[in-house]
C-alpha cells in the first residue's frame, strides 16, 4: 500500500472509512466464493454490507467488523485444508 492510499484513506470521514472497510471485507468474500466455487464447495459464507449514516456506535461498528472478519477467517481455514 503506498503513502498516497494510505493518506487517502485517512482523509475520508468515519462513515466513509467505515463503508470503505466494509467493501474491501465483501470483495475479500467474494473472492473466497469464487474459490470456493472452483473447489465445488458450497458456500457458508456471509458478509453484511455496512449501511452509511447507520449511527452505529464506535462499539457496534467493531463488533459488526469483527464478526465479519471471524467469517471469512473459518472459511479460509476450510478453503485452505480442502486445497491441500
Amino acid at each position: 500500500m503506498t503513502e498516497e492510499f494510505k493518506k487517502a484513506f485517512s482523509n475520508l470521514s468515519l462513515d466513509e472509512k467505515r463503508n470503505q472497510i466494509s467493501n474491501e471485507l465483501i470483495m475479500i468474500s467474494e473472492l473466497i466464493k469464487l474459490k470456493e466455487d472452483s473447489l465445488k464447495l458450497p458456500s457458508v459464507l456471509c458478509v453484511k454490507n455496512y449501511i452509511s449514516n447507520s449511527n452505529m456506535t464506535e462499539s457496534e461498528m467493531l463488533d459488526f467488523l469483527y464478526e465479519d472478519i471471524y467469517n471469512i477467517q473459518k472459511e479460509l481455514i476450510t478453503v485452505f485444508s480442502i486445497n491441500k
